[in-house]
């Protein structure tokens, strides 16, 4: 027994192994499993899961016989294309930290920027400029094209994607400088070409910001040319324009022409009824349909927010900023000139301004009055308001920023209620030493703020059309083809969230919080949040428009 045992034994040792099978690679790299999918079409969501090769979705419906490399679990959650902000201001931002932690947890994976002023084209002046006001860990502006300043968030990387509007304050301010004048002819040609390389180089349109200088000194028939060199290369016209209150409906008129005369698409940031015109926001949106119905290619985005936010000195009038920030905080040193400024400055209710950022400012005085009112500071002072904004100017050097109280919320809900009207949050990630200062609550919660608030809370429209503006309505305003909708073979761009938990947090007194009910975010197939965790993927690309003839 014991020798037939040890036989056994030998021969169980000794015997050849059966031959191994081929390890088979899994069907997908990543599969996101037992969510809601609401592809960004506007139709009904489905259970579903999503499977993901490389950056690229491959399928979508019953994969639970499929292997993947990684998994997501969605289940209770809504699985959506990754939210595109139309005006997202990040350009300087993401050379600070490419993380943009602020966009991710809002579930943005596309930002288009440069309202009015774009990254490039710009010259030695300006690239001065830029250098003179950066932030910590901004890098020296080397850059001079546009094309330059997409190599360079190539270079060092983007957790998010970017596209790029060519601003029409850069070939004025190259050409013309900061003065109110008007362009010759030849310069006018100049500043097409400019724009035209612009598009050809990437640039999804052409964006002006008519309330800002040097933006507010270009004439109609200088927009209407500049416009043209966009369009001629299949871009559009995007614009702040000229008014928002009491002159609003010129304002739309002349965006109309531009857009007619120039063959361009035309579409409105931020949508809003100020001052005078607080109410009559279903006139505005009459006034859109009207240019719709005649066959003009029109559209806006909007904030939900009631308060806007921008320089302090979109407050003063035109004349005094013509040579620049510094030569007219100079210029008060003028008792004459000191006083026609302070008459002149468009202050209606002092309580409705709120100071959130004073660059510069002695640190003693950013304590006293950073995040106050108007009126507050005034007292602080102990002097008018008018006095009180001139001394902040004296303080800093480049403009504070302000957060200004004024809209309605009936004219907000108004607008956003149109079927034509994407997002666009109006403010960069706040990163690094922007933490240190006042913020719009905007630049943390929009997008949550309309999928919580306005949606579960308020039931503005259903959760389908939300999405739908955020993604495939703002992918089509922006010509982005391969974002925006969940379709196999579209790119890998996907926000997952929990509608009954998404909310914004950040309020205008307490801004820096980050939103909440956002658990992961894929960029080009590569998490960038996962299970509510920041990953250190930078999976973020330019995208670039293709110019047409």
């Amino acid at each position: 027994m014991r020798i037939a045992a040890l036989f056994l034994a030998l021969a169980c040792t000794h015997a050849p192994s059966p031959p191994s099978l081929p390890r088979t690679a899994p069907d997908f790299d990543l599969i996101i499993r037992n969510g809601e999918v609401i592809d960004g079409s506007g139709a009904p969501r489905i259970r579903a899961d999503v499977g993901i090769r490389g950056d690229t979705i491959a399928a979508i419906g019953d994969l639970s016989h499929h292997t993947a490399a990684q998994t997501i679990d969605a289940r209770n959650q809504a699985v959506a294309p990754g939210f595109i902000d139309l005006l997202g201001d990040s350009e300087r931002s993401v050379l600070i930290d490419p993380h943009l932690e602020g966009k991710i947890r809002q579930g943005v994976t596309t930002e288009v920027t440069g309202e009015g002023h774009s990254p490039g084209p710009i010259d030695e002046a300006m690239a001065a400029e830029i250098n003179r006001t950066r932030l910590p860990g901004f890098p020296d502006a080397t850059w001079r094209t546009l094309a330059d300043f997409m190599r360079t968030v190539e270079k060092r990387g983007s957790a998010i994607n970017f596209a790029f509007y060519v601003g029409a304050a850069n070939p004025r301010e190259i050409v013309l400088g900061t003065a109110s004048v008007s362009p010759t002819p030849a310069q006018l040609a100049e500043m097409q070409r400019m724009v035209s390389q612009a598009m050809d180089e990437g640039a999804t349109g052409l964006s002006s910001a008519l309330i800002y200088p040097p933006g507010r000194f270009a004439g109609t028939e200088e927009l209407i040319a500049l416009a043209t060199a966009a369009g001629r290369k299949g871009g559009a016209y995007w614009t702040h324009m000229r008014s928002e209150s009491a002159g609003i409906m010129d304002a739309l008129d002349e965006a109309f022409r531009i857009g007619r005369e120039a063959h361009a698409p035309v579409n409105i940031f931020h949508l809003k009824a100020g001052g005078s015109m607080r109410g009559h926001m279903p006139e505005i949106v009459a006034k859109i349909e009207a240019a719709r119905k005649s066959g003009l290619d029109v559209a806006a985005n909007i904030y939900p927010y009631t308060a806007t936010s921008t320089e302090l000195t979109s407050i003063v009038p035109a004349w005094a900023l013509e040579k620049g920030y510094l030569a007219f905080t100079a210029s008060l040193k003028d008792p004459a000139t000191r006083a026609k400024i302070a008459e002149s400055l468009r202050i209606t209710e002092p309580h409705d301004i709120l100071v959130r950022n004073l660059p510069d400012a002695p640190a003693a005085m950013k304590t006293q009055l950073e995040r106050k009112r108007l009126d507050e500071i005034a007292g602080a002072l102990g002097t008018t308001a008018p006095e009180a904004v001139l001394r902040l100017f004296e303080m800093c050097s480049a403009s504070p920023i302000a957060i200004y109280f004024g809209l309605r919320e009936d004219d907000m809900q108004y607008a956003l209620r149109q079927p034509w009207v994407a997002v666009g949050s109006d403010s960069g990630a706040v990163v690094g030493a922007m933490r240190d200062v006042g913020a719009h609550p905007r630049a943390y919660g929009t997008f949550p703020r309309i999928l919580g608030h306005y949606v579960r809370d308020e039931h503005l429209f259903p959760l389908e059309e939300a999405v739908r503006k955020m993604t495939s309505l703002a992918a089509s305003r922006a010509g982005i083809s391969d974002r925006g909708l969940l379709r196999a073979g579209m790119k890998a761009d996907i926000a997952v969230f929990d509608p009954k938990t998404i909310r914004d947090v950040s309020t205008y007194e307490d801004p820096h919080h980050f939103s909440e009910g956002i658990s992961n975010v894929i960029v080009n197939g590569t998490a960038v949040l996962r299970d509510g965790a920041m990953t250190p993927a930078l999976p973020g690309r330019v995208l670039r428009h293709r110019a047409g003839p």
